[in-house]
C-alpha cells in the first residue's frame, strides 16, 4: 500500500467501474452452519438477498442467470460503507517498548533488494511510537540507496548533530538480485550515528564494510517505541492503522542490539560469529518454521514476531550454495523471507451480514445478490442483472454431516482460487491462441485498476517474482456466475460449472425416488477430510477444470477408485499442479510452478520445494500421480480455437461400453456444437495413451475432430524444438473420451476437455452430450 496513491487503498472509489462487490469467509458451509459476508460499497445503502444458483448463463451478456430467491433474514436495504484493504506483506517484531535502553543501538540483516528502482521508499526495518516522534528506520530510498533515519523530537539541539532527526544515506548502489550486509548504528556517548553496508553475492562480495557516518545528539532514553515492523512501516488513515512502504526483496536474520557493537564485533556478526548476547534483544532465526507465519526469536528472550498478508518462505537465503533444492534439508539455506507490496492473505474488511443456514437447506450453489438502485429503480426480475448494478457473491452449500446421496459434485474450488484475479489478458500473449476477439468483462477493468484485491496464481508481483500463494479471504472478481471470460469468449470455471450442476439437479428432480440425489463438496473438504469423505457416495462428478490438486485429495482419490469407487471426469487439464494448503491457514494455497508444464512463470533456482508442506512443486506427472494413470487421460494441449465435435472409435462398439452410447448412430458427431467455442472438445483437452500410464484394458471410446493450430501441444510432452506442433499436424493435440473399470465394482469416465460442460447444457440439456454423460451416471449411480 502507498499512501501516496488513495486509489490504492479503496476498493470503491465513487463512480467507479464496479459500486458495489464484497466476499464471503468460506466458499463452502454445511447445513445448519453459519457464513458471514463481508461487503464493500461508495453508495449509502444497497439492496441485499439470498439466491439459489440453478444453472449457467448460455449468454453471458444477456441479464439472464436461472436463480431462486431465498426467503433469509439477510433480505432487505443496508447501510453501505467503504472498507479499506491494506495489501503488503510485512513482519510484526513484539520488542519492549523500551528496548532501545539508554539509546545507543545496532541493526543488523541480510537482504535482496528485488524492486530497488521502484521510485518509493521501501522500509527494511522501523521501530517508532504511535505517531513516530520517535523512529528508527532503515529503508530502501527512491533511488535505490540505502538510508538510515533516526528521529527524538526534544533532543537537544546541538551544533553539526542534526536537531531531532539524523538522516545517513549509504553511497552503495542497491542492484536487483544481490545480497547485502548493513549494520546501522547509534552511540549516545560519542553522539554518532553509523551505517554500514557491503555486498554479500559470490564473487561479488566486497570485504570491507563502506561506511557513512554522521554526528547526531538524540534522545532516544525512555522512547516508548511500541511499534517495530519488518519490511513496512505503520501510517494513519481516519484513525485506523495501516501498512505502508513495502519492502520488495528478501530479508535474512534481522537482529537488534540495545547497545552499539564495535568494528569487531561487526565483522564477526557479518561473519555469522557469536556476539556477547548480554545486549541482544531479538534475533529471528527466518530458517524455522516455514509453513507457518511465525518468525521465530532464538535471542532467548522469546519475542517471536508474526508475518502479515503471507510474504513467501522457503525461498534461497545468502548461505544458499546450489547443492540444496529441499529447505528441510538444510534449513539455514533457506533462512529468509520474500516479502512483497502486493501480497495478499487477507483482505480484513468487516462482516457486513451473517445468514444461519437452515439444517434443510438443499445442497447447491448459492450466492448473495448485492444490488444498487438508481433513483428508485427496483428490479423485480428474479434473476435479472439490469435495472442497476448487481454483484453476486457465490459460495456452496453441502448437506449436514449425517447426510449423504448417490452422487458428489466435487467443486474445483482450488482452480478457483489459483485463477483468483487472474490478469493474463495484459501478457499480449492471448491473441495467438483466440479465434474471438478479446472482450473484457467489468470485473476484469476493475482488476486493472485495483491492485489491492490481490493476484492470481498465473500472474507476478511487482518485482517480476511469481506468485505463489494465494487466499479466498478476498473479493474475486472474477469468481462469479454472471462473469464473461476474456479467454473463452463466454463462460469458465463456475459460470461454466454451474452447467454441470443445473444438469444434476434436472436429474434429481425428474427422479423423486432420490436415485440421482446429489451433494456438494469443495477441494477445501476433500482434502481436510479425506477418504472418508468419497466414501459415502457411489459416484463422484468432477466440475469442468479440476486443474489443482493437493498430495492428500489425490491419495484420496486414488484410493476411493480401488476400493470401487466411480469417477466422471467431466474435464480438462485435470489433475495437473501439485498443491498444496497451509495447515494453520486453511484459506491459502501453494504452487510452485517449477521449470517444466504450461506455465506462466518459473520458480527461481532452489525454490521448489513448498513451504506448507514440503511437497516437491511443479507437474502431478512428474510427482507420483500421472494423471493417465489415474483417470485414463491427461493434458494434451491448450487453444481457444473453434471447439470440435467427437467421432466414435472402435473401442466404443465394445460390449463393455455399449451402455454409454445407448440412443445414438453409430457414426453420430458428438458434441459438434456448444455454448463455448461452440464444441464439446476444446479450451484444455487431454489424451488417452498407454505410454503414460493409461490402464492397459482401457476403451478410448471417441476422439476429437481435427483442432486448428490456435491448439498447440503441451510444453511437457515436447523433449527438444520442432516445428509442427498444431493442432493440424500432431496428431496428439486431441481431446479422447476414455473408460475402464477398476476391480471391486468401480469405474472411471473420463472427457477430457473444459468445454465439456458449455455442450452439456446445449438445447436445455437435450443433446447427445447430456445424453452420453446421462448413460454413464445412470450406470454409475447403480449399485456396486
Amino acid at each position: 500500500m502507498r499512501t501516496s496513491d488513495g486509489d490504492h487503498l479503496r476498493l470503491n472509489d465513487r463512480d467507479d467501474i464496479l459500486n458495489i462487490t464484497g466476499y464471503a469467509d468460506r466458499w463452502g458451509v454445511r447445513a445448519g452452519e453459519a457464513i458471514a459476508f463481508h461487503v464493500s460499497t461508495n453508495r449509502a445503502e444497497y439492496q441485499a438477498d439470498l439466491v439459489e444458483l440453478l444453472g449457467g448463463m448460455t449468454d453471458p451478456r444477456s441479464t439472464d442467470l436461472p436463480v431462486r430467491p431465498v426467503p433469509t433474514a439477510c433480505e432487505g436495504t443496508h447501510p453501505g460503507t467503504v472498507q479499506l484493504t491494506d495489501p503488503g506483506s510485512y513482519g510484526e517484531l513484539p520488542l519492549p517498548a523500551d528496548w532501545l535502553g539508554e539509546g545507543s543501538f545496532t541493526l543488523q540483516l541480510r537482504f535482496q533488494p528485488t524492486l530497488p528502482e521502484a521510485g518509493h521508499e521501501q522500509v527494511l526495518l522501523s521501530s517508532g511510537d504511535t505517531d513516530q516522534r520517535h523512529l528508527v528506520k532503515l529503508a530502501v530510498s527512491a533511488g535505490g540507496r540505502l538510508v538510515l533515519t533516526l528521529r527524538a523530537e526534544g533532543a537537544e539541539e546541538a551544533e553539526g548533530a542534526g536537531g531531532t532527526e539524523a538522516v545517513l544515506e549509504s553511497p552503495v548502489e542497491l542492484r536487483t538480485g544481490c545480497w547485502f550486509f548493513v549494520s546501522a548504528s547509534y552511540d549516545t556517548t560519542l553522539g554518532e550515528a553509523r551505517l554500514q553496508v557491503a555486498q554479500e553475492t559470490g564473487w561479488q562480495r566486497t570485504a570491507q564494510l563502506d561506511t557513512a557516518e554522521a554526528p547526531a545528539t538524540l534522545r532516544f532514553g525512555g522512547a516508548g517505541l511500541t511499534e517495530t515492523y519488518l519490511a513496512a512501516t505503520p501510517v494513519r488513515i481516519d484513525g485506523a492503522r495501516y501498512l505502508d512502504q513495502h519492502f520488495n526483496g528478501k530479508v535474512e536474520n534481522p537482529r537488534c542490539y540495545a547497545r552499539t557493537l564495535d568494528p569487531r564485533e561487526v565483522a564477526l556478526a557479518r561473519g555469522r560469529g557469536a556476539v556477547r548476547p548480554e545486549a541482544l534483544v531479538c534475533d529471528y532465526d527466518l530458517g524455522a518454521d516455514f509453513a507457518t507465519s511465525r518468525l521465530r526469536d532464538v535471542s532467548g528472550n522469546n519475542r517471536h514476531g508474526r508475518l502479515r498478508q503471507a510474504p513467501q518462505r522457503a525461498v534461497t537465503s545468502s548461505r544458499w550454495d546450489g547443492r540444496v533444492t529441499d529447505f528441510a534439508v538444510a534449513p539455514e539455506q533457506y533462512a529468509a523471507v520474500h516479502f512483497h507490496e502486493d501480497d495478499l492473505e487477507d483482505a480484513g474488511w468487516e462482516v457486513s451480514l451473517t445468514w444461519e443456514v437452515p439444517a434443510d437447506t438443499p445442497p447447491g450453489a448459492y450466492a448473495l445478490r448485492l444490488r444498487l438502485y438508481e433513483d428508485g429503480e427496483r428490479d423485480g426480475d428474479e434473476g435479472g442483472t439490469g435495472d442497476g448494478e448487481v454483484d453476486y457473491i457465490p459460495f456452496f452449500v453441502r448437506r449436514p454431516a449425517d447426510a449423504t446421496a448417490p452422487v458428489l459434485f466435487l467443486v474445483p474450488s482450488f482452480t478457483y482460487q489459483a485463477y483468483a484475479n487472474e490478469r493474463l489478458f495484459e501478457s499480449g500473449l492471448q491473441e495467438d491462441f483466440m479465434i474471438h476477439a478479446m472482450e473484457l468483462a467489468p470485473q476484469d477493468e476493475f482488476i486493472v485498476r485495483h491492485d489491492e484485491v490481490g493476484k492470481s496464481l498465473y500472474d507476478t508481483h511487482s518485482d517480476g517474482s511469481g506468485v505463489a500463494y494465494s487466499s479466498r479471504l478476498r473479493p474475486v472478481l472474477n469468481l462469479r456466475p454472471h462473469y464473461h471470460n476474456w479467454l473463452s469468449g463466454h463462460v469458465r470455471h463456475l459460470a461454466a460449472d454451474l452447467f454441470v450442476l443445473g444438469w444434476l439437479r434436472s436429474l434429481a428432480e425428474r427422479h423423486e425416488d432420490g436415485s440421482y440425489d446429489f451433494d456438494v463438496a469443495l477441494d477445501e473438504d476433500l482434502h481436510r477430510e479425506g477418504p472418508q469423505l468419497l466414501a459415502r457416495y457411489r459416484t463422484v462428478v468432477t466440475g469442468s477444470h479440476p486443474e489443482y490438486w493437493s498430495r492428500d485429495m489425490m491419495d484420496s482419490l486414488s484410493g476411493y477408485l480401488a476400493d470401487g469407487g466411480r469417477l466422471m471426469y467431466l474435464g480438462g487439464n485435470g489433475f495437473y499442479w501439485v498443491t498444496s494448503v497451509f495447515e494453520d491457514r486453511p484459506h491459502l494455497i501453494e504452487v510452485r510452478r517449477g521449470n517444466s508444464g504450461t506455465r506462466c512463470w518459473d520458480s527461481p533456482p532452489g525454490e521448489l520445494t513448498h513451504s506448507s508442506t514440503g511437497d516437491h512443486g511443479g507437474l502431478w506427472r512428474f510427482n507420483g500421480y500421472v494423471p493417465q494413470q489415474l483417470v485414463g487421460v491427461g493434458m494434451a494441449s491448450q487453444g481457444w480455437g473453434r471447439a470440435a465435435g467427437y467421432r466414435r472409435l472402435p473401442d466404443s462398439h465394445d460390449e463393455r461400453a455399449a451402455f454409454v452410447f445407448e440412443g445414438l448412430e453409430t457414426d453420430e458427431v458428438i458434441g459438434d456444437f456448444g455454448h463455448v467455442l461452440g464444441g464439446a472438445a476444446g479450451d484444455e483437452v487431454d489424451r488417452f495413451g498407454f505410454d503414460l500410464g493409461t490402464p492397459a484394458h482401457a476403451l478410448r471410446l471417441a476422439t476429437s475432430l481435427q483442432l486448428d493450430d490456435r491448439y498447440q501441444i503441451t510444453q511437457e510432452e515436447l523433449l527438444m524444438t520442432a516445428p509442427g506442433q498444431g493442432g493440424t499436424e500432431n496428431e496428439l493435440v486431441r481431446s479422447d473420451l476414455t473408460y475402464f473399470e477398476i476391480d471391486g465394482g468401480g469405474a472411471v469416465f473420463s472427457v477430457g476437455s473444459i468445454c465439456w460442460a458449455g455442450s452439456l447444457a446445449w438445447n436445455g440439456y437435450d443433446n447427445n452430450v447430456a445424453r452420453v454423460t446421462g448413460n454413464v451416471l445412470a450406470r454409475f449411480v447403480e449399485d456396486r
